[in-house]
C-alpha cells in the first residue's frame, strides 16, 4: 500500500520483534492450512535468537603478557643500549681507577724503598768517615808521643853534655805535662768530630726514614684521591642510570596503557561490527520474510482475482480488481494506482500502438517499435516510482502495490485469466 514517506525496517526492538512475529505466525498458519495439521513444535521467538546471538557477542582482548610483551620490547629498543652503554662504561671506569689506586701505591712505594735503600749506604759512609776520624787522631796521638819522646831525650842529651844532668827531671816533667796536654786536647777533639759525625749520620738516616715513610703516605693520599674521584663519578653515574631505568618503566607503563586502550577500541569496534552484522542478517530475513509473505498474498489475490473478474475489461475491470484488493479503507492507493492506469492508456504511444525504440534503420531514423505488455507495464512502474508528472508524485508503493497495479492494468485490457 502507499505510504507518505520512504520505507524504513528500522526501529526500536520491540517494533523489530512484533514484525517478525507476525510475519512467523502468519507463514505458521499458512503451512497448516496448506498440509491440513497443527504445528505441536514450540515456535521459536526469532528476536529472542537475535537478543541471544547479540548476548553471545564476545571478542577477545588481546592477553596482558603480550601487550606488556610488545610494550617492553618497544621501550626496550629505546632504553637498552642506552642502559647497557652506561653500566658498561661504570664498570671499566671502576676497573680503572682500581688500577690506578694500586698504579700510585705502587709507584710511591717503589720510591720509598728507593730511598730507605740508601740508609745502608749513609752508614757506611759515615762509619767509614768515623775510621778515617779516629786513625787520623790515633796518629795524631802517635806523633805526639813521638816528637815529646825525641824532645825528652834530645834534651836529655843535651842536659848530658852541659853537665846538667841535675836538671833533666824538671825538663822531663814539663814535657810531659805538655804531651799530656795535647794528647788530652786532640782526644776531645778527636771526641767531638766523632760525635758530629754521628750526628750527622743520624740525621741523614732520620731524613731518608722520614722521606720514605712521607713518600709512601704521599702514594697513600694520591690513591685515596683517586677513590674519591671514582666515588663522584660512580655517585653520578648511578644517578643517571637510575634516571634511565626509571625513564624505561615509565615508558613502558605508558605504552602499555595506550596498546590497552588500542585493543579495548578494537575489541568495541570488533563487538559493534558482529552487531551491525547480526543486525543486517536479522532485517534481511525479516525483509525476505516479508517478500514471501507478498509473494503468497499476490498468489493468492491473483487466484481470487481470476475467479471474480475473468472476462472483466476497461477501466470498470481494474477499479474492481483494485476494489477487491484494497476494499474501502484504503482508496488513497486504489486511487493512486488506477491514476497511474488511466495516465498509461492515455501515453500517445499505447494509443498509436507502436513507439521509437532507441534502435536505427540504415538511415539512421529510429525504428518503429510495437507497443508491448511488457511496455506497457514499465510505464506504470516508472509512473508509479514517481518519475512522471500529477498526483503520484512524492508517493511510494511496495512491491505487492506494484503487483496490484500490473494486475489491474492487465485487468484494464482484459488479460487477467
Amino acid at each position: 500500500m502507499a505510504r507518505p514517506g520512504p520505507w524504513d525496517t528500522s526501529g526500536t526492538a520491540n517494533s523489530l520483534a512484533d514484525a517478525i512475529n507476525r510475519q512467523a505466525a502468519a507463514q505458521a498458519r499458512q503451512a497448516q492450512q496448506k498440509s491440513g495439521l497443527v504445528s505441536t513444535e514450540p515456535e521459536v521467538d526469532p528476536f529472542q535468537q537475535l537478543m541471544d546471538q547479540i548476548q553471545g557477542i564476545n571478542v577477545a582482548p588481546t592477553p596482558y603478557e603480550q601487550l606488556l610483551a610488545q610494550a617492553t620490547g618497544s621501550a626496550g629498543a629505546q632504553y637498552d643500549p642506552l642502559i647497557k652503554q652506561l653500566e658498561a662504561e661504570m664498570s671499566r671506569t671502576k676497573q680503572r681507577g682500581a688500577a690506578n689506586q694500586q698504579e700510585a701505591r705502587d709507584m710511591y712505594g717503589a720510591l720509598a724503598k728507593d730511598i730507605a735503600a740508601q740508609m745502608p749506604d749513609i752508614t757506611n759512609q759515615m762509619a767509614a768517615a768515623t775510621k778515617e776520624t779516629e786513625n787520623r787522631y790515633n796518629q795524631t796521638q802517635q806523633q805526639l808521643k813521638s816528637q815529646y819522646n825525641d824532645q825528652a831525650a834530645e834534651q836529655a842529651a843535651l842536659y848530658k853534655q852541659l853537665g846538667i844532668q841535675a836538671a833533666t827531671p824538671e825538663a822531663s816533667q814539663q814535657a810531659m805535662e805538655d804531651q799530656t796536654y795535647f794528647q788530652n786536647q786532640s782526644q776531645s777533639d778527636e771526641a767531638a768530630a766523632l760525635q758530629m759525625l754521628q750526628e750527622m749520620k743520624n740525621a741523614d738516616v732520620s731524613y731518608n726514614q722520614q722521606t720514605s715513610n712521607n713518600t709512601r703516605l704521599a702514594g697513600e693520599n694520591v690513591a685515596q684521591d683517586i677513590a674519591a674521584q671514582l666515588e663522584d663519578y660512580l655517585q653520578t653515574a648511578g644517578g643517571k642510570l637510575t634516571g634511565l631505568k626509571s625513564g624505561r618503566e615509565s615508558t613502558i607503563q605508558a605504552m602499555l596503557a595506550q596498546l590497552q586502550q588500542q585493543d579495548a577500541q578494537r575489541v568495541a569496534q570488533q563487538e559493534e561490527t558482529e552487531y551491525d552484522r547480526l543486525m543486517d542478517m536479522f532485517n534481511l530475513q525479516l525483509k525476505m520474510q516479508e517478500m514471501q509473505n507478498d509473494q503468497a498474498n499476490r498468489a493468492a489475490q491473483l487466484q481470487r482475482s481470476n475467479q471474480l473478474f475473468k472476462g472483466t475489461n476497461g477501466p470498470s475491470g481494474a477499479s474492481n480488481y483494485l476494489s477487491e484488493i484494497y476494499g474501502g479503507g484504503d482508496t488513497f492507493t486504489s486511487s493512486a494506482i488506477m491514476d497511474a492506469i488511466n495516465d498509461v492508456m492515455a501515453d500517445p504511444a499505447v494509443i498509436a500502438g507502436s513507439y521509437q525504440s532507441d534502435q536505427k534503420d540504415q538511415y539512421g531514423n529510429p525504428i518503429q517499435t510495437k507497443v508491448t505488455d511488457q511496455y506497457m507495464m514499465d510505464l506504470l512502474r516508472r509512473r508509479m516510482s514517481g518519475e512522471g508528472q500529477g498526483p503520484l508524485s512524492g508517493s511510494e508503493f511496495s512491491n505487492m502495490d506494484m503487483n496490484n497495479a500490473i494486475n489491474a492494468l492487465m485487468a484494464y485490457m482484459g488479460k487477467l485469466k
